[in-house]
């Protein structure tokens, strides 16, 4: 059986006192202080237990209202409503409590229901106050913090983004309205819809980040989400964190890309391969081509007039596949002087006039009165089965064989 909530009584024995503690009991645990003094020590120790405190008015009179001043100074005691109790009928002497943070008046004559509704009503009052005043601590954050109902719906949003949909009404509100009411990236918003009622549904929480691209902006967001239970476990809504990671993925995908780039030419390099053609060997791909490319003649300009014009040679190379060859195309630099050129979706018909193509154009590419030439082979695989290695293997050797028939001709 749970445990009653506590009230905290802080009246002198006396027979309201009595009839008070006799009617609260019946919702609620009550302990008992003499004075104040009493009353602010046990709250020191019980302040996340105690739902109201009672407080003897005509005493608090005496004591120049201290306690209201303690309570509406100190932060702690924020959540918890003092309501004044008397044993007469208030007068407007007695209202100018409420001014000084008294939540309620209670007198007799006291009728049980009564006095429990209004006292509930008290505390959720002050609960729904304090929420708004969290709400407000809360929106001085970078983070955007949001809670919504059992059905998606905001119920409430630290800040508005610029990537919600909202209208120009400065009275415009998030609440009882879903993501794809009201942001302006309806893909986003259907996978956050669906996301949602996957964790209403199952109880499990999520974390995830999202690419947003609204008025001009790339944004990357994380997201993340967790259910709501009430005191019986039962999941009543979803608590949410937004917070804007661009900063941090884009220094990531830089790193990503740097460990996969070659930097003297800017294509992929040779670490990058392997995970590039397990990546694209599958049937969507096929037929897919290798291309194997070497640069003729490096050593004799290197030779000739230092490495610096041999890298400017082989930037060259890099241009001239990238003119040519479909924008599908992975184009890695495997070292020194040597290429691979892949070319998913790509027959071998389709690969030869490629080939093709890139010899008649690196005439177009000179360097101190040298015309940059590189030689070429192809190969094709058409289904799955085809071993991938021996086509690869194909590539270079026919390469191999129109590199030496280049080294003949410069001869």
């Amino acid at each position: 059986m749970p445990k009653k909530p506590l009230i905290m009584m802080i009246l002198p024995e006396s027979p309201i006192a009595r009839e008070f503690r006799g009617l609260l009991s019946e919702e609620y645990e009550v302990i008992s202080a003499d004075n104040e003094e009493q009353g602010l020590l046990a709250l020191s120790h019980l302040r996340d237990q105690v739902s109201a405190v009672l407080l003897d008015l005509d005493l608090s009179r005496q004591n120049g209202f201290s306690f209201f001043k303690t309570f509406s100074r100190d932060v702690l005691y924020a959540a918890i409503p003092v309501i004044a109790a008397l044993p007469r009928t208030p007068t407007e002497k007695d209202m100018a409590c409420l001014d000084m943070g008294a939540a309620d008046i209670l007198a007799p004559p006291c009728e049980g229901k009564l006095l429990l509704k209004r006292l509930s009503n008290v505390i959720r009052a002050k609960d729904s106050a304090t929420f708004y005043e969290i709400e407000r601590m809360l929106q001085v954050l970078p983070s955007n913090i949001y809670l919504k109902d059992a059905e998606g719906k905001y119920i409430f949003a630290t800040h508005y983004w610029h990537h919600l949909d909202k209208s120009d009404d400065p009275d415009w509100t998030i609440r009882g309205k879903t993501d794809p009411e009201i942001r302006k990236d309806k893909e986003n918003a259907r996978l956050a819809y669906e996301s949602d009622k996957k964790i209403l549904a199952t109880g499990q929480g999520t974390r995830y980040v999202i690419e947003v691209n609204a008025d001009g902006q790339r944004e990357f967001l994380e997201l993340i989400k967790e259910p709501v239970r009430d005191d019986d476990g039962n999941i009543k809504g979803i608590v949410g964190l937004i917070n804007n990671v661009t900063e941090q993925q884009l220094m990531k995908l830089e790193l990503e890309r740097r460990a996969k780039t070659d930097e003297l030419t800017g294509l992929f390099n040779r670490r990058y391969y392997q995970e590039y053609i397990a990546k694209i060997h599958a049937p969507e791909n096929l037929p897919i081509s290798f291309v194997s490319a070497d640069c003729n003649g490096l050593k004799y300009i290197n030779d000739t007039y230092g490495h610096l014009v041999g890298d400017e040679y082989i930037r060259m190379s890099a241009l001239l596949f990238r003119m040519v060859l479909p924008e599908r195309a992975g184009i890695f630099r495997m070292g020194g002087d040597e290429f691979a050129l892949v070319l998913p979706k790509t027959d071998a018909e389709e690969a030869r006039r490629l080939v093709a193509e890139m010899q008649q154009k690196q005439s177009l590419f000179r360097i101190r009165n040298e015309e940059l030439s590189v030689a070429f082979g192809f190969s094709t695989i058409q289904t799955e089965a085809n071993d991938l290695d021996i086509c690869i293997a194909a590539a270079d050797q026919e390469m191999y064989r129109n590199k030496k028939q280049s080294k003949r001709a410069r001869a």
